[in-house]
């Protein structure tokens, strides 16, 4: 039998797994490169030929045409940043993260390569590095709201729970309708032993989506700590509804 304080570590490094996790690849362009860098006939061709593909969600043969594009012409950061995203997209995160780093060097004001260079660290376990990317991206666009949440995700992966707070805030602030960065800082507060924060930040998530299965969860454990079994019996029984495979996860640890 464990004991309630035991239960609620469980609960939190559970919750953790779930908030935290890094964000959708962005594949948003920058306009430097359209507007002053001259590409090949044949690198363009081999890179719009990719682009189908990419669409189509064949991602090994776009990696191929990604591939003759940055063979064609060594400089263009445009196919090396698609080439990072089709690798990420199949996983191969140690590929992505060279992909990337060829992309920011080729085009070093490129906020969303730095980005996705700054996750596909992440994936590969490389917390520093990847928070130097975040950061910069942050210097080159301050008031950019998945910024914001990038660096919190980075400070709360290195436990640096009170800075993670101070970025997911910030995301809030310029994104007020973000459940996901509700979610993560209703993480970081519970973190930092903020209930009553905690709670209002998931109850915030769950009135801007009600479906959300992690804002319940959320609840569940703010629910909990706060001693209502009856609130926390009925987010128990939506995320149940929701992701059942989350709520298995929370009973398992109720029949302890």
């Amino acid at each position: 039998m464990v004991t309630n304080m035991t239960f609620l570590i469980s609960l939190i490094t559970i919750l953790a797994l779930f908030c935290m996790a890094p964000p959708v690849w962005s594949d948003k362009e920058v306009e430097e490169t359209k507007f002053f860098q001259q590409i090949e006939p044949q690198a363009l061709l081999a890179f719009h030929r990719g682009l189908g593909l990419e669409k189509e969600g064949k991602f090994n043969d776009a990696i191929q045409a990604f591939q003759e594009a940055v063979r064609l012409q060594e400089d263009y950061g445009e196919a090396y940043h698609h080439l990072g995203l089709a690798q990420a997209r199949l996983k191969q995160y140690p590929q992505a993260v060279q992909s990337f780093k060829e992309t920011v060097r080729l085009q070093p004001r490129w906020v969303e390569a730095h980005e996705n260079l700054g996750t596909a660290l992440l994936k590969t376990g490389q917390l520093p590095a990847a928070l130097a990317e975040f950061q910069e991206a942050a210097k080159l666009r301050p008031h950019r709201a998945e910024n914001q949440y990038l660096l919190g995700v980075a400070f709360g992966k290195l436990g640096r729970h009170q800075e993670a707070l101070e970025a997911f805030t910030q995301a809030v602030k310029l994104e007020p309708n973000s459940v996901k960065a509700l979610n993560n800082q209703g993480m970081a507060y519970i973190k930092l032993e903020r209930w009553q924060d905690a709670g209002n930040a998931f109850k915030k998530a769950v009135s801007l989506k009600a479906d959300d299965a992690e804002a319940r969860y959320g609840l569940c454990v703010y629910y909990i700590n706060a001693g209502d079994r009856q609130a926390a019996a009925r987010e128990f029984e939506t995320l149940k509804r929701l992701d059942p495979k989350m709520a298995q996860q929370l009973a398992d640890l109720l029949q302890k």
